[in-house]
């Protein structure tokens, strides 16, 4: 299997025969903590799980340093990180440092 959980094999290939008894374990995914570092230098600190996406994680951000979503850029590990993608697509994990980086309103 593949880091999300999930392959394309048949469950054959995997040795399962007519008979075989397959249980499937639900967990919830379990949070952890991140860090945020803005624009002042000033680092502040966030629950999230790996599946949060990063329109998610921006509202948090919203709440705590009332930044608007759309001036919200956020970079990690040198890579802008996109709305609609998660922070597991990013390789996020406990204790990472996400940067804030303001965008310029036009004018």
């Amino acid at each position: 299997m593949n880091k999300s959980g999930s392959d394309s094999r048949t469950l054959v290939s995997h040795g399962l025969q007519h008979g075989s008894q397959v249980m499937v374990l639900i967990t919830q995914a379990q949070p952890f903590q991140v860090f945020l570092k803005n624009d002042k230098g000033q680092v502040h600190t966030y629950d999230v799980t790996r599946e949060e996406t990063v329109s998610s994680f921006k509202q948090k951000v919203f709440n705590k340093e009332r930044v608007p979503l759309s001036q919200q850029r956020l970079i990690y590990n040198g890579r802008q990180m996109e709305d609609g993608g998660t922070l597991s697509q990013y390789n996020v994990g406990p204790e990472s440092t996400i940067f804030l980086e303001l965008r310029l309103r036009g004018g």
